[in-house]
């Protein structure tokens, strides 16, 4: 492999959004703020190469390379940069269908439906009109109803409200491996929120206390996408009312939000479905060899 990585820095993330900002598909892995967030967890490495970011993982796993794809010579860059060929994971539908349509028989792409991206209109999620959303508005009615709660959009300042409404969320969990992840994936980015650039945030607070928060960050001028979204069980609805309160004060000027994968949980599929996406956005697992 004729180039070098290096771990994620700070200092290059104007660098790096730059090139996201040219990707004919914007997945929320990889914008920056998921990628800082979960670095740690698995060790994200990057090398910027033919105006490309490559990124790889600790175990030397590569994902897909950000930027603008349709703008390059593929048949150049990839055999140059992988003799051997390699095999690429998370790869966004869009590049995975280009390099199927130029290497034809090189290329073989599993699909994975846990790892699809579920796309919604914000204009629906915050309307909730129609029998299809009639136990979502339930649920708020419910919530609005039985506590004195306030709504306040986030940011850097607010740090404290966020981790205690994570801590709090945590101690109603079952231990989780997962979720410690997890966890530590929401400090990394609530600590570095100033130098993470796209970031939107949305808390309700009842008795001067989180009850829910959400953390967003800006795939595009169009896209949010949900990076994270806590609310406490002691409050019954309280996930439904985060959900259309910070797409309505916070993100009303996006037309489609991002709510990440299911990971093939069924209840959380089940979940996210009930939703009603418009789109999702598909990723694969790909595999080039040329013969």
């Amino acid at each position: 492999m004729p180039f070098s990585f290096a771990p994620l820095s700070l200092e290059r993330v104007d660098e790096y959004r730059q090139l996201y900002a040219r990707c004919p598909r914007k997945s929320a892995w990889y914008s920056f703020g998921s990628l800082w967030a979960w670095r740690a967890i698995h060790g994200f490495e990057w090398a910027f190469e033919d105006d490309m970011c490559w990124i790889r993982t600790r175990n030397g796993a590569l994902w897909a390379p950000v930027g603008a794809w349709d703008a390059v010579d593929w048949q150049k860059i990839l055999p140059r940069l992988f003799p051997d060929g390699s095999v690429f994971f998370y790869v966004p539908d869009v590049l995975a269908s280009l390099w199927k349509e130029i290497f034809r028989g090189d290329v073989t792409a599993g699909d994975d439906r846990s790892q699809w991206e579920y796309l919604h209109s914000v204009r629906e999620l915050v309307e909730l009109k129609g029998n299809r959303f009639s136990r979502k508005r339930s649920h708020i009615v419910q919530f609005v109803r039985n506590h004195p709660f306030h709504y306040r959009s986030l940011g850097e300042p607010d740090r404290d409200f966020i981790l205690e409404g994570q801590r709090l969320w945590m101690e109603e969990q079952p231990p989780s491996p997962s979720l410690e992840r997890e966890n530590l994936a929401v400090h990394e980015m609530v600590n570095q929120w100033s130098r993470i650039p796209g970031l939107l945030g949305g808390g309700l607070e009842v008795g001067g206390r989180p009850a829910a928060y959400t953390i967003g960050e800006a795939l595009s001028n169009d896209t949010i996408v949900i990076h994270f979204e806590k609310a406490l069980a002691r409050y019954n609805g309280a996930y439904q009312a985060i959900n259309r309160m910070f797409l309505e004060k916070s993100a009303s000027s996006f037309t489609i939000v991002n709510r990440e994968e299911d990971l093939g949980n069924e209840g959380m599929r089940v979940a996210k479905m009930s939703y009603h996406p418009v789109d999702f956005l598909r990723k694969c697992t790909l595999s080039w060899f040329p013969r």
